[in-house]
Formats: structure tokens, sequence, C-alpha cells
């Protein structure tokens, strides 16, 4: 449950969502995706998309949305493709869809989104099937297909947290590029994408906000458990190893 929770999100601003496990953040994704499992529901407040309120719309008006209004970036890539389709053939259905392009626009848009995001062999990326790609692939390929779609606001759930250090930074630069156009909102436990990407960053705590503030300004003066910890974790992460701590 989600308890006097109000953040704004516009374009060009990103909002980070941190917290331990089971705070709220998953909650947050669905409840600002209108999409919140059964035996959820709001029962106070609104959760609006330029002036409209998601909650007002049917599931078909919502299916709409996506992609046009709002874009998710999900933790696990690959639960975003069918296995059984080559990523080309999955890129080229979604520009065709959502944007009205010709087949052969719609494969033009996709190479040029892929090299885009820093895959440059794109052919042979098209022709694959998404298990032959890496995660960290995956994760590059949602991306390209977001910037071509270019949504007003993007969801992000952990976008980092399965990737190597190689991958992880592209998709911090990849995340930057996203916010010159969109608002993001990301929820992560990453102190680097929190810091680098997000204009302000709210910690929950059993469904209530902890406290909210830059990055940096929270991990110099943490007013609660999980940003201390957040903290000195991170600082361990600059000396070059890391320590995590069971939360209690």
């Amino acid at each position: 449950m989600l308890h006097d929770i109000s953040c704004r999100v516009r374009r060009g601003e990103a909002v980070g969502v941190t917290g331990e496990s089971g705070s709220g953040k998953t909650t947050l994704l669905k409840a600002a995706m209108g999409v919140l499992g059964p035996g959820c529901a709001l029962e106070g407040g609104t959760i609006q998309l330029d002036g409209r309120d998601l909650h007002s719309l049917g599931p078909a008006e919502r299916r709409e949305m996506g992609g046009r209004a709002i874009g998710f970036i999900p933790q696990l890539p690959v639960t975003a493709f069918d296995s059984r389709l080559s990523v080309g053939s999955q890129m080229q259905a979604i520009f065709r869809k959502r944007l009205g392009l010709n087949r052969l626009d719609a494969a033009g848009l996709a190479r040029a989104k892929l090299q885009q995001v820093h895959l440059p062999d794109s052919e042979r990326v098209m022709a694959s099937r998404p298990g032959a790609l890496s995660g960290g692939m995956l994760q590059r390929v949602a991306i390209a297909i977001l910037l071509g779609l270019n949504p007003p606001y993007i969801l992000a759930d952990e976008p980092t947290s399965a990737l190597d250090a190689e991958n992880r930074e592209a998709v911090i630069q990849l995340l930057h590029e996203c916010k010159l156009a969109s608002g993001l909102l990301i929820v992560s436990h990453d102190v680097e994408v929190l810091r680098r990407i997000c204009d302000q960053v709210l910690v929950l705590h059993d469904g209530v906000l902890a406290e909210q503030g830059k990055m940096e300004d929270l991990l110099a003066r943490p007013r609660h458990i999980w940003t201390s910890q957040l903290a000195r974790s991170a600082a361990r992460q600059e000396e070059g190893y890391w320590i995590w701590e069971r939360y209690e």
C-alpha cells in the first residue's frame, strides 16, 4: 500500500525512486502505468498524464497509450520480447503499428535507432532472436525502440541492475539521451543512476515517503536508515569495493 505520496515528472526531468524491497517502488510504477493488479485499487488521489486521469481510462485506452504516451524499460529486457520472433521483426511491427510506417521505413528506423544506441551491427541484431543477445544488448534494443517512438514519458524499473559495467555505463548515457525529450520515472538502487540522471529522488519506506531531494544532498545528509545504508555503499563503491549489509 502507498500512502500520501506526491510527485510530478516533467519532460526533460528525471525523478528517481529508491528504498528497500517491499517499500512500494514497484506498486508506484504499476500505479503510474495504470496496471495495478487484482486486489489493488486507488482509494484516494489521482494519477494524471498531461491532465488525463489514468485510472478513468478503460483497458483499450491504456493499451493505446503504451509506447505513444508512456514507454517502459524493464529490469529484465528479455521479458519485453517474444522469444519466437527476430528482434528486427518485433521492432518493425512496433514502429508500423505505433507510428503508421510502411515496412521499408520501419526497417530503416530500426537500423538507425540500433546504431544510435551503439549497436553498429544492426543487421545481425535484427536477424537475431532475443535469446541470442546478451541482457545488455537487449536493454539497448528496448531503449532503441523508445527512442524511435519518442514517448513524452518513460518509466524504468531497475534499468541497470542486471548489466555488466560496460553495458551499465552505456545505458546510463542512453537514459541521459532519453531525458532530453521525455520525462523519466526511474526505480533504482544504483547510486550512479540516481546521482547522474535524476533531478529528484524519492526514498520510500513501508509505502510512505521517508525523504526526498537531490541524490547528492540525500547522501551527504541522510535522515532515514535506508538512505544512510545507500550512502555507505556509495562510499565503498568509490573506494573500489561493495559491501551490502542486511537491512533491519
